[in-house]
């Protein structure tokens, strides 16, 4: 009660229009997009008072997670409290606690985590199985409290708007974390690669599956890693990265350990950036992660392994048949993930046609500008900014998406 009190009190004085909450991945650390918009509005919008909501600054300080020179918060102290019922804006990829209220006049921008291929929100109401542990109508309560929502393609903002009927409005932004893959340049991954312990020269080969709900712990092992990592060869090193909702279960185990302590492999499930991840590899080898949408802005080779789609399809749901609709060669069984990936065929001719489409579609918004188009548009309220010329008129780096205006609808 005295709590509650105390936030009540900070709710009766004026909403403080330079203060921005943000947090991500249910309080980390500076992660994913609302970093990238936390660091466009200290360039652009130095005057805004941005604070992170982390609820283990130990843990995010030793993955260098907390705000450099900036402001963090724990979640639930009297601090906290006292921000959250005072900040005019919130920024998340994820929802805020169900007893947080929404003050009028404040505004939550709801990033999202990526570009949706399964079902998600109301959707799940008619999958038992996928949505198990998750309270739907409480998800669709929080999903209230939004007032703009990100999208980085027209694919998302239909199914985004049919999976959360709720009152927020789509803002054809791109999705911010994404910029630095648009304007990537050959050698940005180099240092990331050295870090990793990546031998100069190699072709970088990352393996990124996702979790399966047909399975109980969402762990369902397709490929054999360390055969891949034989079966590539010399000059190539096969990159490991891990759903994080396996992260510390029996996926990673003492067999994924030990064949990265062996050298056999790198296990990259830890690195906290996963575009970091992404910029230092030659080609995504993936099942159904959401990280192919992002993967294509790099306009790098894609290869689909989907050896078990009509399962994963029926248990989870999707929006639509990626494997007739692929961002790169499909391969239903190891042999022939295994030949594409020798031969060279994963950066033929085919494989940058089906990037081409794929690209064109779902990379649509993202042009290199998103997070300064947020601070710009949603938190500054400029409602007439637009990017600089030479990004608008689509040069080299400006993205796929450039030649599309961002609008909020």
């Amino acid at each position: 009660r005295a709590r509650d009190g105390w936030a009540a009190l900070h709710a009766r004085r004026p909403l403080d229009p330079d203060l921005v909450l943000y947090s991500a991945f249910h309080h980390r650390g500076v992660l994913g997009d609302p970093a990238a918009v936390y660091r466009a509005a200290r360039e652009s919008a130095p005057h805004l008072r941005g604070v992170w909501v982390v609820k283990n600054p130990e843990l995010a300080d030793a993955a260098g997670l907390l705000p450099p020179d900036g402001e963090y918060v724990l979640p639930g102290t009297p601090r906290y409290r006292r921000l959250a019922a005072r900040a005019a804006f919130f920024v998340n990829n994820v929802n805020w606690p169900q007893r947080q209220a929404k003050r009028p006049g404040s505004v939550h921008i709801h990033t999202h985590l990526g570009t949706p291929l399964k079902y998600m929100g109301a959707d799940l109401l008619d999958k038992p199985g996928a949505r198990h542990g998750l309270d739907v109508p409480r998800m669709l309560e929080r999903a209230d409290r939004w007032d703009h929502s990100l999208v980085a393609n027209r694919h998302s903002e239909l199914v985004w708007e049919r999976a959360y009927p709720c009152r927020f409005a789509s803002a054809r932004t791109g999705s911010p974390r994404n910029d630095v893959l648009v304007g990537a340049r050959a050698g940005d991954g180099a240092a990331v690669r050295a870090r990793l312990g990546v031998p100069a020269g190699h072709t970088v080969v990352l393996y990124a599956p996702t979790r399966r709900e047909y399975r109980r712990g969402g762990h369902v092992e397709r490929i054999d890693a360390a055969r891949l990592a034989a079966d590539l060869g010399p000059g190539h090193t096969l990159v490991v990265r891990l759903h994080p909702s396996l992260a510390g279960g029996p996926a990673r185990g003492a067999g994924l350990a030990e064949l990265h302590r062996r050298g056999v492999l790198v296990d990259a499930t830890d690195e906290p950036y996963v575009e970091e991840v992404m910029l230092a590899s030659d080609v995504l080898v993936t099942d159904y992660s959401a990280l192919m949408f992002d993967y294509a802005n790099l306009d790098r080779p894609i290869v689909l392994h989907a050896d078990d789609w009509g399962a994963y399809a029926a248990s989870r749901g999707v929006y639509f048949d990626v494997t007739a609709e692929p961002p790169g060669h499909v391969s239903r069984c190891y042999e022939e993930l295994a030949r594409l990936l020798t031969s060279g065929s994963w950066r033929d001719a085919e494989s940058a046609r089906l990037r081409s489409a794929f690209r064109a579609r779902f990379c649509e918004f993202d042009d290199g500008w998103a997070a300064e188009r947020v601070v710009r548009t949603l938190i500054l309220g400029e409602a007439d900014w637009t990017p600089p010329r030479a990004a608008a008129a689509g040069v080299p780096g400006a993205g796929a998406g450039a030649q599309v205006p961002a609008q909020t609808s």
